[in-house]
């Protein structure tokens, strides 16, 4: 059974080339792509587009090999600049997979993809249900933040996300999720970092990469915060109206994942209370 429909094929095939794009493929690199995703074909010197279809094609019944190669094109070792370049790949990619049920992300610096209704994805939300309910969760909250009035109103609004999640309150539930991971990162900023101090009004795009930048919060922590910050727009009825979402208790976890990300990474690299 093909993996992909032929649509698809065709349309991965011009992605990846690329052709008058910044990340536009010679014949040889795309030899070199093929063969760093192990698969043993060789360029015929025709035009680029329609032999990596073919190519594809070819392959299109064994998934091993289509994952092969969906994993190489994200991977940032495949780029001269890295996961910037890798990371570009991703929501084109994911838009062009989502009818064939499968999505490509990274977790760290590795590729991964996953087939949509993987049962384990079911589980992964799960544990991250459990998490979010959990008091070692809210514990680590009052070790991360200075104030312990400020700690017990992040704990609150752990407490408010959960009781709107458990009541089907699900757009209000993504909204207190915005706003706890924004408390906590401006709480932990203001203490530490000089340059955030100095800001009069900051927004969860700025204390994202500020705690990346000082290096507090690694890369897929800081890109898949960003979807927190997306869906904590929907606060505006208009931008709701907009784009059509209506999210559901899996946008709920699905929106926790970055934050618990987030989290294990303040808990492990945050230095001590003042630096310069």
């Amino acid at each position: 059974m093909p993996v992909l429909d032929l649509r698809t094929v065709d349309r991965l095939a011009e992605l990846v080339c690329d052709l008058g794009g910044p990340y536009q493929r010679s014949g040889r690199q795309l030899a070199r792509l093929m063969e760093a995703a192990g698969w043993d074909v060789e360029y015929d010197g025709s035009a680029r587009v329609p032999w990596l279809a073919e190519t594809i094609r070819h392959h299109n019944d064994d998934p091993e090999a289509i994952n092969a190669l969906l994993r190489r094109v994200i991977d940032p070792r495949e780029y001269d600049e890295g996961m910037p370049a890798a990371g570009a790949f991703v929501e084109p990619l994911n838009a062009l997979l989502i009818a064939d049920g499968l999505e490509v992300g990274h977790t760290g610096s590795r590729a991964f993809v996953r087939r949509l209704d993987d049962p384990s994805d079911t589980a992964a939300l799960d544990q991250v249900a459990a998490q979010l309910a959990s008091p070692e969760l809210r514990a680590t909250v009052r070790t991360l933040v200075n104030n312990p009035a400020m700690a017990d109103i992040l704990n609150a609004r752990l407490d408010e996300v959960e009781a709107c999640r458990n009541a089907g309150a699900y757009l209000l539930a993504v909204i207190g999720t915005g706003s706890f991971i924004e408390g906590l990162l401006h709480d932990v900023l203001r203490l530490r970092d000089p340059a955030t101090r100095k800001q009069d009004k900051t927004t969860l795009d700025y204390l994202l990469e500020r705690a990346h930048a000082r290096g507090w919060i690694q890369h897929d922590a800081l890109k898949f915060g960003g979807v927190v910050r997306e869906y904590r727009n929907l606060v505006h009825p208009r931008e709701q109206l907009e784009n059509g979402v209506m999210p559901d208790g899996d946008t709920v976890l699905m929106c926790w994942q970055p934050v618990l990300a987030v989290i294990n990474d303040l808990q492990r690299l945050l230095p001590g209370p003042r630096t310069s």
